[in-house]
């Protein structure tokens, strides 16, 4: 018989981080409205509000991704009546009044421009999820999966780690003391 060792979070931070890691001096190595230093004025102001309209348009993303995940594999409609399509179109809202007051300086013009993209296309994608085609009993998520991939696409695009707007957030990871 093999012995076998209980595993927790802090055995694993101990064998995989370096001593003297940030990741494990209580995660202030980086402050999250940290800002690219010398940067101007407009381009702090800009990258603070549109890293809040990121944020929320990956965790929208990932929200109905979920959703059609559950719809597929289960094959019906009624997967498409949680709370989490009220709550992720709630969430479409509030991004949209956030957007509708951004104001990005000349050269973050293309970031914008993929923020508003991907936010169209994630509010397509939740259109279609309300009113779905039915395909032999089941949700053809054809069109809401089409628009949500599209809007993920924006989204990497708009993506820039100087402004703390980036898909994974790997600050605090393993990888970060290249241990």
């Amino acid at each position: 018989m093999t012995a076998s060792r209980s595993w927790s979070l802090l055995d694993a931070a101990a064998e995989v981080h370096r001593p003297g890691c940030p990741s494990l001096s209580g995660f202030a190595a980086t402050p999250a409205d940290a800002m690219p230093d010398g940067a101007p004025d407009a381009v702090v102001a800009y990258g603070l509000e549109a890293r809040r309209v990121y944020s929320d348009l990956r965790r929208l993303i990932g929200q109905t991704a979920g959703l059609l995940i559950l719809a597929q594999a289960s094959r019906r409609r009624e997967a498409l009546d949680l709370p989490t399509l009220a709550g992720a179109q709630e969430l479409w809202g509030e991004v949209a009044e956030r957007l509708g007051g951004l104001s990005a300086p000349q050269r973050l013009d293309p970031n914008l421009r993929h923020l508003i993209a991907a936010h169209r296309l994630a509010g397509s994608c939740l259109t279609a999820l309300r009113a779905p085609v039915l395909a032999d009993g089941a949700p053809d998520l054809t069109v809401a999966l089409g628009n949500l991939t599209a809007a993920y696409r924006h989204l990497q695009a708009a993506s820039e780690e100087r402004l703390g707007m980036t898909m994974v957030d790997f600050r605090h990871s393993c990888c970060n003391c290249n241990a």
